[in-house]
């Protein structure tokens, strides 16, 4: 008879190996209603665990209200508060709805989101187009009239470019871009220049022979030139892609999603499916962007973007970014301990991504909550830090609370004892 140990060591390599064998292709563009299975025209998605909208962070209420607007679902705040309370005008999560949004991860019916599919295991994955640069932008928390016009620019007229283009380009492999880009100083989330960079050279010659409106197309252009991280959220479904076929794997204990939302911080792990396990978000550490910022205008740890460091990004390999570690005054050396620490709560590596300046080490992959309790070493995370009232201020990193990972391991040994009664 196996026993209980080997049955989830074999679990865990075989996600692990789903993992690192999952493709992530970069293949259609277009209005969340359009592309997005079971989307609704009255649903606003947002980044972390679920949460009622009265209970949501300043940055989560002020994105869904300005989606709200934006949508034509209200025509004031105070109507899209009064449907919003009423149920009318409803919230979920995005990973409910296989997306992934950095930020407050606001996603509407006429946001124009990426698909991205694992054409391993067939299955697809979104997340929607960076809004650009810039410290106030919906995902920020924040709306007026120029971000809604900005948003409508972007559905009108920068997606259906970057759809035609994509289409004549065809797909776009998201993986070796990203593997490409760790060893040309990225991390793959606080840090994504190289990466777009890199996909702006895959797209660039498609956007120049469409058949659509010159000024469009150079608009287009430029915006995608000034968006030095517009690929992450391209990055973020492509991860969220790997992760999918990962789920639901008994007695597998490696986490298959975290997430914040400004008040919870979550995890979802493989053999335990759907079920948050969660904790209060925690504030950040990192540097502020304008003197008059400090802790207490802050938000705590809000966003999906931390499905990169679930996949082994991020903070795991924050070496192959070593301008990252200037937001909390660190240097390579501490950016190298970093991911020495994270290799201790990994089941493996991934040899797809390559930490230069660690004799090309691959980084490490697939985050075992026994290891994280075991250990009490906990996913180190880059973010950023958002205005607790809404809007960019800083950017630094954030420990997981320990707690996530205690509640999912106590679930997963309830678990096996019903499997086994």
């Amino acid at each position: 008879m196996v026993d209980i140990k080997t049955r989830i060591e074999t679990a865990n390599a075989r996600t692990i190996e789903i993992m690192r064998t999952g493709t992530a292709q970069l293949v259609d563009v277009g209005p969340a209603l359009e592309i997005v299975p079971g989307m609704q025209k009255n649903i606003i998605l947002h980044s972390g665990p679920a949460i009622p909208w009265r209970e949501m962070c300043g940055p989560h209420r002020n994105g869904v209200t300005g989606a709200a607007l934006w949508e034509g679902l209200a025509q004031s705040p105070e109507e899209a508060w009064r449907k919003l309370d009423s149920g009318e005008i409803r919230v979920a999560p995005c990973h409910d709805y296989l997306c992934v949004g950095a930020g407050g991860g606001i996603i509407s019916a006429s946001t124009p989101v990426m698909a991205v599919e694992n054409t391993t295991f067939g299955n697809r994955a979104y997340s929607c187009i960076s809004e650009g640069g810039g410290l106030r932008l919906l995902k920020w928390g924040y709306y007026d009239d120029a971000i809604l016009k900005n948003l409508s620019w972007q559905a009108e007229v920068f997606a259906p470019v970057f759809r035609q283009a994509l289409r004549a380009s065809g797909p776009i492999d998201i993986k070796a871009i990203i593997s490409r880009a760790v060893e040309m100083g990225d991390e793959c989330h606080n840090r994504s220049i190289a990466a777009t960079l890199l996909f702006l050279r895959e797209l660039y010659p498609s956007l120049l022979t469409l058949d659509m409106p010159g000024e469009d197309v150079r608009t287009s252009l430029k915006f995608l030139v000034d968006s030095e991280h517009f690929l992450l959220h391209a990055i973020m479904a492509a991860a969220k892609a790997v992760l999918v076929p990962a789920e639901r794997i008994p007695y597998s204990t490696i986490v298959t999603a975290m997430a914040r939302n400004g008040v919870d911080f979550g995890i979802k792990v493989s053999a335990l499916g759907d079920t948050w396990f969660t904790a209060p978000a925690q504030m950040v550490k990192g540097l502020y962007f304008r003197a008059e910022w400090d802790d207490d205008c802050a938000a705590p740890d809000l966003g999906d973007s931390a499905i990169t460091e679930t996949v082994g990004l991020g903070g795991f390999i924050q070496p192959c970014a070593p301008t990252v570690t200037q937001f909390v005054q660190g240097n390579i050396h501490s950016a190298i301990a970093n991911t020495r620490k994270m290799q201790e709560i990994c089941a493996s590596t991934n040899p797809d991504v390559r930490i230069p300046v660690m004799d090309f080490t691959p980084g490490p992959i697939g985050i075992d909550i026994r290891k994280v309790v075991r250990t009490g070493i906990t996913p180190l995370l880059d973010t950023a830090i958002t205005h607790k009232e809404g809007g960019l201020i800083g950017a630094g990193e954030v420990h997981a609370p320990l707690e996530c990972f205690e509640k999912a391991l106590r679930a997963f040994g309830q678990q096996l004892e019903g499997m086994s009664a």
